[in-house]
């Protein structure tokens, strides 16, 4: 799994979804900013400590070697750029380094590498199931509907308005209230244009047995207050495909 896929899975595997499930639902917008520990002087915004902490009140000692079947999460190395399988060790870690979004959480010391965003390399990690010699993989994309297909747009590049000025009437400011992102939106924004664009390039050349493509395009990427609408929406997904799933499941039998 790879970024919450890796939370995701982790949880699963150590028979706590269940809990995982209760916590997402119970989110609002006043307890995910609770949670966030501001550290400007830091390598991210948020140090991710407190999100640490409630990990570790389900799942602290947990190891790879306790879960039930073999599991991968799937991280980036930041000075490198290295993909990183993370197999054995501290479950906690392994699944904190693979949702460090880079800019926004702080990247998780591991072993004398600095680990980020497992999405920045393999945000569909079709690879590892494949290296791992699986039968049948099925991959669930969150980034599916998120952008257009169109990858290159011709366009004239206009005038330059400064934010401080003010539009002329019936002229248009650009730099309307529902254009300015601020940083984290940028960077949010940013993240998610790289994920797409890596998605669409590995799974061309590794496209797995079949996808779940929830459509998730209207729930921003840090609205995590909106749980139980994703969940459902994912659900959806993956009853509309059930009797696919049921006969490749068949097959391999």
């Amino acid at each position: 799994g790879t970024s919450v896929g890796a939370l995701v899975g982790g949880c699963y595997l150590a028979g706590k979804l269940d809990e995982l499930e209760e916590f997402a639902r119970s989110l609002t917008k006043r307890r995910i900013f609770g949670l966030l520990d501001l550290n400007l002087r830091g390598s991210g915004l948020f140090g991710g400590m407190k999100l640490d902490q409630r990990l570790r009140e389900h799942l602290d000692g947990a190891r790879f070697d306790d879960l039930s079947k073999p599991f991968v999460a799937v991280a980036s190395e930041i000075r490198t750029g290295h993909e990183i399988w993370l197999s054995s060790g501290s479950l906690v870690t392994a699944m904190r380094a693979s949702y460090a979004l880079p800019g926004v959480f702080e990247p998780v010391a591991c072993n004398g590498r600095m680990l980020v965003d497992g999405a920045l390399v393999n945000p569909v990690p079709v690879s590892v199931c494949r290296a791992y010699e699986q039968p049948l993989v099925v991959a669930v994309n969150l980034h599916y509907d998120l952008f257009g297909r169109a990858a290159v747009i011709k366009h004239s590049a206009g005038e330059l308005v400064v934010e401080k000025d003010a539009p002329r009437p019936g002229q248009v400011n650009p730099q309307s209230h529902q254009s300015r992102l601020g940083i984290t939106g940028v960077m949010v924004e940013a993240f998610n244009i790289i994920q797409d664009r890596i998605s669409r390039a590995r799974l061309a050349g590794d496209p797995p047995d079949m996808s779940l493509q929830p459509k998730l395009s209207h729930i921003g990427l840090t609205e995590f207050h909106r749980a139980d609408e994703a969940i459902s929406l994912g659900y959806q997904a993956t009853m509309s495909q059930i009797s696919e799933l049921t006969r490749l499941q068949s097959v391999l039998v």
